[in-house]
């Protein structure tokens, strides 16, 4: 026999921690929200350019969970750059050299990797001959969250 539990707030009866299930019933969830609110997307780059894989909507920013980055071969004097940028404002997160092997990178942010108001999360590579793709797994973060740029900087 089940037994119909949920888990409200005391101050207002709103329902928490529960979802969808398979089968569409509200099911008690003790899970992490990364994990029930990851997103992922992907991006090749196959010349030298910048390419954006995750643009938050306007106003909103992203909180990056999950990063892999691969290329097809080592390529002389070659850079891949990772960084955010809203327009104004640019952060690089991470650069590597190609020039001796492929690039073979992936990480997990134990603790995310927020972004600011508008942030996009760009890949630039330098060099034609290399081929790059890049997985990201993020969350959206809503605009009452969000941070500007200034007190984004602030907290680091």
């Amino acid at each position: 026999m089940a037994i119909k539990v949920f888990l409200a707030n005391s101050q207002n009866n709103q329902v928490l921690d529960c979802e969808p299930g398979f089968t569409g019933e509200c099911t008690l969830v003790a899970e992490s929200r990364i994990r029930l609110d990851a997103k992922w997307k992907s991006g090749i780059n196959n010349a030298a350019e910048t390419i954006d894989i995750v643009t938050p909507k306007p106003d909103e920013s992203i909180f990056i969970t999950d990063l892999l980055l691969t290329s097809s071969k080592k390529v002389a004097n070659s850079t891949i750059v990772l960084q955010f940028y809203d327009g104004t404002n640019t952060e690089k997160i991470m650069e590597i050299e190609g020039e001796t092997a492929p690039v073979e990178f992936s990480h997990a942010f134990a603790g995310g990797l927020p972004g600011w108001k508008d942030a996009i999360l760009q890949v630039i590579t330098d060099q034609a001959a290399m081929y790059v793709v890049t997985l990201v797994a993020y969350i959206k973060v809503s605009e009452d969250l969000t941070k500007t740029y200034s007190e984004w900087s602030a907290d680091r």
